[in-house]
């Protein structure tokens, strides 16, 4: 049998499979164009290399909303009966702590890449609103006499989405959404209150850093895949 033709033929298909053009840039209703990220779920920023102009920030209060068992499942993931004694802490209390943790680690975030932060609207000012949902922190047990401590795998976990506007007329210039674990080691881990709150403290820092180096980048590579 004569292969040549065969072989032939398979080297051109190959060869037009690797002429086809990429695929187009995912492109929002906002006008956001989705860019690829090796740090974050999902990236989209304004293809217009618009962000440049941009290096004031002003930062809006953050939102955040537990998971919606977290209440009454907040020892789920704990590696132990669950012990009846008072909550760990109140509702309000976690989801005040956490607005404050990821406001702090957005600021020193953005600071460190460059933004200066402001707290009034104004030319050249980014706006910037970061939310938290499905928010579940592990519990530890801090009444319980029968046992010495308690132990998880994770410290927590939450969904972290943020969105940057022009501070004057509103226009969308970058959106960001990530799904992050508190998961440091294949082992368990002490759970108790310092412990869980280093754990999730790191977690915001690390997603916060991302997002300011994200911004400060990914416009250019928006403006590139669109000229491909």
């Amino acid at each position: 049998m004569n292969r040549k033709p065969l072989l032939a033929f398979l080297i051109l298909v190959l060869a037009a499979g690797c002429a086809t053009d990429s695929p187009a840039p995912q492109v929002g209703p906002d006008g956001l164009v989705g860019v690829p990220s090796g740090r974050l779920d999902q990236v989209y920023v304004r293809p217009d290399n618009q962000l440049s102009g941009y290096r004031k920030v002003m930062l809006d209060p953050v939102g955040v909303q537990l998971r919606s068992d977290w209440v009454q499942q907040r020892h789920g993931l704990n590696y132990q009966i669950h012990p009846t004694y008072p909550r760990y802490k109140e509702a309000d209390e976690v989801t005040r702590e956490t607005a404050a943790a990821v406001a702090d680690s957005l600021a020193k975030a953005f600071r460190a890449s460059g933004f200066e932060l402001v707290e009034t609207p104004g030319a050249g000012v980014m706006r910037v609103s970061a939310r938290v949902t499905d928010l579940f922190v592990n519990a530890p047990d801090i009444v319980s006499p029968g046992y010495a401590r308690n132990v998880t795998r994770d410290a927590g976990e939450a969904t972290l989405s943020l969105e940057a506007r022009d501070a004057v007329d509103g226009k969308a210039l970058a959106r960001v959404s990530h799904h992050a674990i508190a998961r440091q080691t294949p082992r368990a881990n002490v759970a108790n209150d310092p412990a869980n709150s280093l754990w999730m403290e790191t977690l915001y820092q690390r997603w916060a850093d991302s997002c300011a180096a994200e911004i400060g980048s990914a416009a250019h590579i928006a403006q590139a895949s669109l000229k491909n």
